[in-house]
């Protein structure tokens, strides 16, 4: 056993680590440090044939992430077709995902028309399409739209994402009419399953207790409203709605104790059956797969009269689907579960012991206790993961599911059992009453303990490195708390150490920052951050102060409290709105000259100036050296006959350029390429890229990436897609000077 959990860490590992190592693959440090120190800590207690079985494992898992996903050309042909009015018709290759308002379809497509005729497929598109479309699995259908490369989102390449699953453009308000009905078939009985509950359900129980209960039995929470959904994350309850260990052992236990009474021994080959397509209907979330796989494991273990391994079946389930679909180790909901039960597994005893310690608490029942600790457990286990994928930690957390585990499998067990009974409306309203009644009580706990002040602390997203100091002093207190003598001894010395290490490197990091401009999201107007060998300077500050402040704290060391230079491009709010309070002094400030027109730039630049500030009016042709970057001004013009904004192109000797033309009207954008002296390989798109920019400083700039600062608006046509970059999707985007 010690080998075949070896060789399934190290596979494990292996894979996950050369996931990160993709082209634009999200930060994945916390779990693949994770699976690296459990198939690191396997090689070195075991045997050296194990080791090196493990480390043949490991290869080939690195083997397997670098195997392509579909066509290859695909990714390089999809944004020729990003931008076009397109009929696609193609073949759904997956059950549809309910969405708010909609669903959300994957079709592979067969043939794509456009105004110009046939164009070649450019692998899966995504589809979003309006209502409650009567589709399935492997239905031809017809999808008219615009195709558009996939919006990324705030810290996750969702565009990356979809692309390891060979899905490279999406339709957004897509027109869906069916071409061919796929006829059943195996592959529609999980589909057929799931609409036949939800309208059983729907005819038992009203709203929203209905929507929870498809969530807490089959973990599909599409319908939940958002208020209720956001009382159940900010409570650390949202996991009840999916598809979880404890509903799986639910289920089988259900499942198990109908079908022994008939066929004996033989019932566990149906029950694994049955607990596989348990999991399909709940939409074979990795979560469910992971569970479900863990309870056929055990059922087969049970059948056999062999001992079950929690350890060895986790990294079973977890090398198996990460074979099947290495991009796997991006999906949030794969880090969690994973990570989760192996908390679960190893903190849960010793915060179990430690309750029962003080008297007062050794007299609360089990029940209650052990809810509360497998809570903590999971808690303490997933924090960076929770920090980085929901940005909140919840302190209460513990107690709502100490409150609310218990009932679960009640409330499992009896929305299952209820559904038949759909057939017999009457019977069936009045047997789902105490359904109803936990239902509502989980719905209360959830809207009483949301309301607790500090119910969910909001925290910034962790740096990989942050995630991997954690996990090192959590592995170094878990190691010690089950080690003796010296194994002790060199436990807590790997606790302490490596985040000692790891927070010093980030120092000196921090101390020698790169030399880049970050546009910063802070939604509403601009923000730019540039970072040089003197410094930093602050270019506008957004229309937000809280977004602005939290974006710098997020950016600056903790110690830093001054900036070289404040630039202010504009009068407008987006420029000036974010600088009101701004607690971060300048030692000068750049305004345009021509006296635009305003209070609150005035305001912005006059507190400055309290604070010791030296105030500059430029104008173009002038060149400015701020905290070793050169400012070069391309607007205004000197002694302009009316007010106009600031534009400059910023360098550094021997690197890269990046320009900010602020929000220039197409004349002087005109005006401003024309006394460009170099091009700008990083061109922020004026005036939130609502509006094309002037062919003239396209033609004078040669960008080689396009930024836009923006709230998620719509934007201009014509936009090339391939060299685009927004901060509503992509969060910050960082580009090198």
């Amino acid at each position: 056993m010690t080998a075949a959990l070896a060789c399934m860490l190290a596979w494990s590992a292996g894979i996950v680590l050369a996931a990160v190592a993709l082209p634009g693959a999200p930060s994945m440090g916390p779990v693949a440090v994770v699976g690296a120190v459990l198939a690191g800590c396997a090689g070195i207690v075991l045997r050296p044939s194990v080791v090196a079985l493990a480390v043949a494992a490991g290869l080939l898992g690195v083997a397997r992430a670098e195997v392509p996903v579909g066509d290859p050309g695909a990714a390089v042909a999809a944004p020729a077709l990003a931008g076009l009015q397109v009929l696609v018709e193609g073949r759904l290759i997956d059950d549809p995902r309910p969405l708010g308002g909609g669903e959300q379809l994957i079709v592979a497509p067969d043939r794509v028309v456009t105004s110009a005729g046939l164009r070649r497929p450019a692998g899966g598109v995504v589809a979003f399409v309006r209502g409650d479309p009567d589709v399935q699995i492997d239905d031809r259908v017809e999808l008219a739209g615009r195709l558009d490369l996939p919006r990324d989102r705030p810290d996750f390449d969702r565009r990356a994402y979809l692309g390891q699953k060979g899905v490279h453009l999406e339709m957004r308000a897509a027109r869906l009419s069916v071409v061919r009905r796929a006829g059943g078939g195996p592959r529609a009985v999980p589909g057929w399953l799931r609409e036949r509950y939800r309208e059983a359900v729907t005819r038992l129980l009203p709203p929203p207790h209905s929507e929870v209960l498809m969530g807490v039995v089959l973990g599909i929470r599409a319908g939940v409203p958002p208020r209720l959904e956001q009382d159940l994350v900010a409570t650390g309850l949202v996991h009840l709605l999916v598809l979880s260990g404890l509903k799986v052992a639910v289920f089988a236990r259900l499942v198990t104790g109908a079908l022994q009474p008939l066929l004996g021994r033989a019932a566990a080959v149906p029950a694994v059956v049955l607990i596989a397509l348990y999991a399909l209907a709940g939409g074979a979330t990795p979560a469910a797969v992971r569970a479900s796989a863990m309870g056929g494991l055990a059922l087969v273990a049970a059948q056999l009269g062999r001992p079950t391994h929690v350890w060895t079946s986790l990294a079973a389930a977890a090398a198996a689907m990460l074979a099947w679909q290495p991009e796997l180790a991006w999906d949030v909901g794969f880090q969690l579960s994973f990570v989760g039960t192996a908390a679960i597994v190893l903190l849960t005893p010793g915060i179990e012991r430690q309750l029962t310690r003080p008297a007062w608490l050794s007299r609360f029942p089990t029940w209650l206790r052990e809810p509360f600790a497998v809570t903590c457990a999971a808690q303490v286990g997933t924090v960076p993961l929770m920090a980085t994928d929901f940005h909140l930690v919840s302190p209460v957390a513990p107690i709502a599911n100490a409150a609310v585990l218990p009932l679960l499998p009640a409330m499992v067990a009896a929305g299952l059992l209820v559904a038949p009974l759909a057939a017999i409306p009457d019977v069936g309203r009045l047997a789902a009453l105490p359904l109803a009644g936990m239902l509502t009580y989980l719905e209360q706990v959830a809207s009483i303990l949301a309301r607790v002040p500090a119910a969910a602390i909001p925290t910034p997203a962790p740096s990989a490195w942050a995630g991997a100091a954690y996990y090192a002093a959590l592995g170094g207190a878990v190691g010690a708390a089950h080690a003796h003598g010296a194994m002790r001894r060199a436990a807590v010395i790997v606790g302490i150490a490596v985040p000692v290490v790891i927070g010093a490197a980030e120092l000196v990091a921090w101390s020698h920052p790169a030399n880049e401009a970050a546009v910063l999201a802070v939604g509403r107007g601009q923000a730019v951050l540039l970072s040089g060998p003197g410094g930093h300077v602050l270019v506008d500050g957004g229309a937000s102060p809280a977004r602005l402040a939290d974006e710098l704290g997020a950016r600056l060391p903790p110690w830093q409290r001054r900036l070289r230079g404040l630039v202010i491009t504009g009068p407008g709010l987006g420029h000036v709105g974010g600088l009101v309070g701004l607690t971060y002094p300048a030692d000068a400030v750049i305004v345009p000259e021509g006296n635009p027109q305003g209070s609150a730039w005035r305001g912005v630049a006059l507190s400055e100036a309290a604070r010791g500030a030296a105030v500059s009016a430029v104008h173009a042709g002038q060149h400015l050296d701020l905290a070793g970057l050169r400012l070069e001004v391309l607007s205004p013009e000197p002694r302009p006959s009316e007010p106009d904004q600031l534009a400059l192109r910023i360098s550094r000797p021997g690197g890269r350029s990046f320009c900010d033309l602020a929000d220039l009207d197409l004349e002087a954008q005109a005006g401003a390429a024309a006394r460009l002296r170099g091009r700008c390989d990083s061109l922020l798109l004026p005036g939130g890229g609502r509006s094309a920019p002037a062919p003239e400083l396209l033609a004078a700039a040669r960008p080689s990436r396009l930024v836009v600062s923006d709230d998620g608006g719509p934007l201009a046509r014509g936009l090339p897609s391939a060299l685009l970059s927004r901060t509503s999707e992509e969060g910050t985007v960082v580009l090198p000077l």
